[in-house]
């Protein structure tokens, strides 16, 4: 068993609904094992039940105000809820998201008749049998596949686990999203095999995408690519990984339209030549606060170079699905950059996430998509207007 006692600071937290607990706002811990589900209290007052990990500075996850068994029964009614608020979604997307569905440490995206899971929580490890089973109750999928073989671990302990939960090996799926076609393949794909994340911002590209020529940084498996071209672009596409390339390559066939993808190092665009649009979502670059400043410099590096390949009065689309990365942030790196380069810029709108990734206004740190479009305009229609 495993009695936490919290500190005020952490009683305030839990009572504005946010989620996590670290270490420095526990008062004691009484436990027989390292990791499990707590018993939380503040004083004699019970709060609810969490994920534990004394292993992590991220200690605890809250995921009830009651006292109620984890079991298969306590998942059915988390996942039957979850469905609930998506029952008029197509069936590719986003099924469960951790926090923003009020269990932390859980992803479960949709392919069709397949599930993809993620365990992001040392606790939910040994959970897995009843998740799965609930699972296949409320959803009854072919197969349940596990993708937390994570490039860097979210929480200390958890192994990179990844392999067949439930039924057949997933195969490769066609989704169809804002009239286009993507194929997917869950088994080698990053992370769950698709960033559904990205949906509203695939779309608000192909709105805006006119004549003239894209460029999509860290294209993946072309769908800022694919979005541009069949709105008449000529696209530019480029991305270190040759095997994702390959993917995008398939998924232009499939779309019928022309792209040129390109094997790169998309944070160095020398050679490229000059775009209307250029769009750009690179990975994470921050996993926490103290690597902001390493982040900001990264971002601006990759501004700058963006806005010497782009026209006049073109539009940029900077994205960043860190949370410490935020709005602010953001923003300051694109003036900054924008000053050095000599353009004025004007706010074309913000991309965030869709639908299916519900956040929660009291935590932050589950609304980590951000993506800013500006139009890049020469300082000379600026000054030479009088």
């Amino acid at each position: 068993m495993i009695v936490v006692h919290l500190k005020k600071r952490g009683k305030e937290k839990i009572e504005r609904g946010h989620l996590w607990i670290y270490a420095d706002e526990l008062k004691d811990v009484n436990a027989d094992e390292d990791v499990g589900v707590a018993n939380v209290f503040f004083d004699d007052e019970f709060l609810g039940r969490g994920f534990y990990n004394g292993k992590a500075n991220n200690s605890l996850k809250i995921f009830t105000r009651r006292y109620e068994e984890i079991n298969e029964k306590f998942f059915v009614k988390r996942f039957e809820f979850a469905l609930n608020r998506r029952q008029n979604l197509p069936l590719f997307r986003r099924e469960f998201n951790a926090e923003g569905d009020f269990l932390p440490g859980l992803i479960v995206d949709r392919f069709s008749d397949a599930l993809v899971v993620q365990i992001r929580a040392l606790s939910l490890e040994s959970l897995k049998d009843k998740i799965v089973k609930a699972l296949v109750k409320v959803y009854n999928p072919k197969s349940i596949y596990e993708r937390s073989d994570f490039e860097s671990l979210p929480e200390e302990g958890l192994l990179r686990e990844k392999g067949l939960l439930y039924g057949s090996m997933p195969s490769e799926k066609t989704l169809e999203e804002n009239g286009l076609k993507f194929k997917v393949n869950m088994v080698k794909g990053q992370k769950t095999g698709f960033f559904y994340d990205q949906r509203d911002s695939r779309k608000f590209v192909k709105k805006i995408a006119s004549r003239g020529k894209g460029l999509d940084l860290f294209t993946y498996t072309g769908g800022f690519a694919i979005s541009m071209a069949v709105s008449g672009m000529l696209v530019d596409a480029v991305d270190i990984s040759e095997e994702d390339l390959e993917i995008a390559g398939e998924n232009a066939k499939l779309n019928g339209v022309n792209v040129n993808f390109m094997k790169r190092d998309a944070f160095d665009l020398k050679g490229l030549g000059m775009y209307d649009l250029i769009v750009a979502d690179p990975p994470s670059l921050v996993k926490k606060s103290s690597q902001r400043s390493k982040a900001r410099d990264l971002l601006l590096k990759l501004m700058d170079q963006i806005f010497d390949h782009l026209k006049e009065n073109g539009i940029v689309g900077i994205c960043s699905c860190a949370y410490n990365i935020d709005r602010d942030m953001l923003t300051k790196v694109v003036v900054k950059s924008a000053t050095n380069k000599k353009r004025m810029i004007r706010a074309v709108g913000w991309t965030e996430l869709p639908i299916d990734h519900p956040h929660l206004l009291s935590m932050p740190e589950t609304n980590y998509l951000k993506c800013l479009w500006i139009e890049a305009l020469s300082s000379m229609i600026y000054f030479s207007m009088g």
